[in-house]
């Protein structure tokens, strides 16, 4: 009888880690795909004049669009060619969680 016990016990220590290994990583790697698919379909959305801010902290205007990349306007007569997976923000989505406008 006593081993049936120790095995129960066996049993509930690793039902225990596998409660762990969910909450611990596989809940933020899910959420952190949803972010990915999001900011994804915003770059996908973006339209000649939207502000975007790219590596750096740089800020630009959209441009013009190329295959998978972006023009990206900083500057007068400056134009950065950029991978739209290396928009890291959007200008007035920044502003409206400060609770400015711009």
């Amino acid at each position: 009888m006593q081993t049936t016990a120790q095995g129960g016990g066996m049993f509930f220590w690793l039902l225990i880690f596998a409660a762990f290994f969910v909450f611990v990583i596989v809940l933020p790697a899910r959420s952190q795909k949803k972010r990915e698919q999001e900011m994804l379909a915003k770059v996908n959305a973006l339209q000649k004049g939207d502000q975007v801010i790219i590596p750096g902290g740089i800020i630009g205007t959209v441009a013009g669009f190329k295959d998978n990349a972006i023009e990206v306007k900083i500057a007068e007569s400056v134009k950065l060619t950029v991978l739209k997976t290396a928009v890291v923000g959007f200008v007035n989505e920044s502003a409206a969680k400060e609770g400015g406008a711009k």
